[in-house]
């Protein structure tokens, strides 16, 4: 559910004003885990690469503690499976030329772990027009985590930042419009098997997506909230 503590520092903006606020320079993603960018931003992702846009996608973690039973997929081995889920996520998006920059923080301690300076200079790096995060109005830690270290990286560069929902979205968020990125999407999500499906089948408490959240994912509209346009 949303978090009402958060409503009145942001103001819901469209992935066209996205698109607007990048100009000619780089649509930064910013993803605490792989899956997130897709889960959270996969229309805008479609339809910024159909725009002729720039895209790079920056994953905080590697979404390496999401079956922690599974001696199949160790978290190294896991890790791996991730990033290339993502990279091939990206292309049924459309965004098979978009940079990824894979940080690897330790899943589930991004409060603890990430590094300000180290994204910061991965940021700069990008040229970013418009970076968007996970929302910290999302209930996992590493999203509100994520945010708050983007923010700080950010701090000075009077680059926009966005918050995408993903957790926050998964109810009350109303019907997606029709548009031609919603099957990419969808073929997008089916990319992350490792979170979707009962591929890793040996930890049967890992983390799996269920149909009524991936439904909602895919089936309503992404929503967007500009929390500054350049922060000081």
């Amino acid at each position: 559910m949303p978090n009402p503590r958060h409503s009145a520092l942001f103001r819901q903006t469209s992935a066209q004003a996205v698109l607007r606020l990048a100009g000619r320079r780089c649509i930064v993603v910013v993803a605490p885990h792989p899956d997130d960018e897709t889960l959270g931003c996969g229309l805008l992702i479609a339809r910024a690469t159909r725009a002729g846009a720039r895209i790079a996608v920056v994953a905080l973690t590697d979404g390496q503690a999401s079956h922690p039973g599974s001696r199949r997929w160790p978290a190294a081995a896991l890790g791996r499976l991730r990033r290339a889920e993502l990279r091939r996520a990206m292309a049924r998006l459309g965004a098979a030329a978009a940079r990824c920059v894979y940080l690897g923080w330790p899943d589930g301690q991004v409060a603890q772990r990430g590094k300000v300076g180290a994204l910061r200079r991965v940021l700069q790096s990008l040229d970013p027009g418009v970076v968007i995060a996970a929302s910290p109005a999302d209930h996992h830690p590493d999203h509100k985590a994520g945010w708050a270290r983007t923010r700080a990286a950010l701090r000075g560069t009077g680059v926009p930042l966005v918050a995408y929902a993903v957790w926050s979205r998964t109810t009350g968020g109303g019907p997606a419009a029709r548009d031609p990125g919603k099957a990419a999407k969808r073929w997008a999500i089916a990319a992350h098997r490792s979170q979707t499906s009962d591929y890793i089948a040996d930890d049967p408490q890992g983390f799996t997506l269920s149909p009524a959240v991936l439904a909602a994912l895919v089936d309503e509209a992404e929503r967007f909230t500009l929390a500054s346009r350049g922060t000081r």
